[in-house]
């Protein structure tokens, strides 16, 4: 997609103020500033990543009128789903190993963790965003005309509705009646309101939009009222919508190196194994730590520093960049080149193991 649309910088940017409220939600509080720092990065945590998605996805269909359905659900499965599915199986086999080394249960629900994202507490993102990408992908399917589209476009609408409905009768932590009714109408619609406002140059009318909405929900989201539907909190999409506006209006004007920048989804995935590694340790050696707010924020800094230096190392390798982060080093018949090198040399290995046994036989 990056290959057509020339990316605003500034929304990549501020990505990585998202991604550090995303750790910085999952680290403890024991104080109530330390507390308030999750509620201050509300519109940076997961609905910026929803929307931002969602927003650069409706871009790309409108610019690709004449793609199939193939190479767009292709392009999601080797983003998303693979490594969703590579680091699912890390994190339940942490929690296997846990369990029957320290004892306890692993509360493990294995069709849970396999469809919505109960590996681990921040993966259920992953499946509610594919959700809502379904949504837009088929509702582009029914609308292009063509007959084989259409149906494509029922296929994906309706097992989309069957996930949802599974889900919520399943109490599914990812799945919820307030995303279904509120979060998803929600997102999909600010998404596509936003692709209006894309410009590729600075424009104050969007700079001051964007303010304007986040200063309005801040203030919802500080007074003690409850703006929710059966427990979703709808003042989140729209504190994102005026964050990606304020990005949209501040078109390149803020900059980070691009390998931050893309290292934002790697570290959504795996800053939580680096936070319970830490917890780990600190636990091992008997410290006690108090959670105030200069406690956490070194905390959440640490995690994201080691995080992301675990990205780069990831990075290194072909095969772990394609499974881990869903990123092409170069292409991914070299990803799969180099696993099925591995493979083989794994085989030739036993094979070489089972003739010298036969032999000596």
């Amino acid at each position: 997609m990056e290959k057509i649309i020339k990316r605003n910088s500034t929304i990549d940017a501020f990505r990585v103020f998202a991604i550090f409220g995303v750790i910085a939600i999952h680290v403890q509080s024991n104080t109530d500033s330390a507390e308030m720092v999750g509620r201050l990065f509300a519109g940076f945590r997961v609905p910026y990543f929803y929307i931002v998605s969602l927003f650069y996805l409706i871009i790309g269909l409108k610019k690709r009128k004449d793609e199939g359905v193939n190479n767009i659900v292709n392009k999601i499965f080797y983003r998303l789903i693979i490594p969703y599915l590579v680091w699912t199986v890390i994190y339940v086999s942490l929690r296997l190993i846990k369990a029957e080394f320290l004892g306890g249960p692993s509360n493990v629900v294995f069709w849970k963790v396999l469809f919505y994202g109960d590996g681990a507490v921040q993966l259920y993102f992953i499946p509610n965003l594919l959700s809502m990408q379904g949504i837009i992908i088929s509702i582009y399917l029914l609308l292009k005309g063509n007959l084989k589209n259409k149906l494509w476009g029922i296929v994906i609408l309706t097992s989309v509705a069957v996930f949802l409905a599974i889900g919520v009768l399943g109490n599914s932590f990812a799945i919820s009646m307030g995303f279904i009714f509120v979060g998803i109408p929600l997102f999909i619609s600010l998404a596509f309101s936003a692709t209006f406002f894309n410009s590729k140059e600075r424009n104050t009318v969007n700079i001051w939009m964007g303010i304007l909405i986040i200063v309005a929900t801040t203030v919802f989201n500080i007074i003690p009222f409850s703006f929710s539907f059966f427990g979703y909190e709808y003042i989140s999409p729209f504190m994102a919508f005026g964050i990606l506006l304020l990005c949209i209006g501040l078109f390149d004007q803020f900059r980070l190196p691009s390998t931050l920048t893309s290292a934002t989804f790697g570290i959504y995935l795996s800053h939580i194994l680096f936070l319970e590694l830490f917890e780990f340790i600190i636990s091992q050696s008997h410290i006690i730590l108090y959670y105030d707010l200069t406690v956490k924020l070194l905390v959440t800094f640490s995690v994201f520093l080691f995080s992301l230096a675990g990205i780069f190392i990831m990075r290194k390798s072909t095969v772990l960049r394609f499974y881990l982060l869903g990123e092409k080093a170069t292409n991914t018949q070299k990803a799969t080149s180099n696993l099925n090198f591995f493979v083989s040399y794994f085989r030739r290995i036993q094979y070489l193991a089972v003739s010298k046994k036969n032999q000596k036989n």
